[in-house]
């Protein structure tokens, strides 16, 4: 994993989580709602509509909480720059 990119590394850990997320939340529906149409989930089918749904929510909120750190790295940025002129 040292050799991709780190872009990819947090696509491929979501895409990892999201499996997990996914699982959990049919797992979390059987035994927790108890309700006998959740089991129909368990196919193959029904995980990867889950994983649909999990995954593009993932990424939609690991965006929103990454955009306060793109405005501290632009900041970061012009203040390096800043100072690289200065020498």
């Amino acid at each position: 994993m040292k050799g991709l990119p780190l872009l990819k590394k947090q696509v491929l850990i979501t895409l990892i989580f999201a499996v997990l997320v996914s699982i959990a939340s049919i797992i979390h529906g059987i035994f927790f709602d108890l309700k006998w149409t959740e089991i129909e989930r368990l196919t193959l089918k029904g995980f990867i509509f889950t994983l649909i749904v999990i995954f593009p929510t993932l990424l939609i909120l690991e965006r929103i909480f990454d955009l306060n750190n793109e405005k501290k790295f632009e900041e970061i940025e012009k203040r390096i720059k800043k100072l690289e002129k200065k020498r």
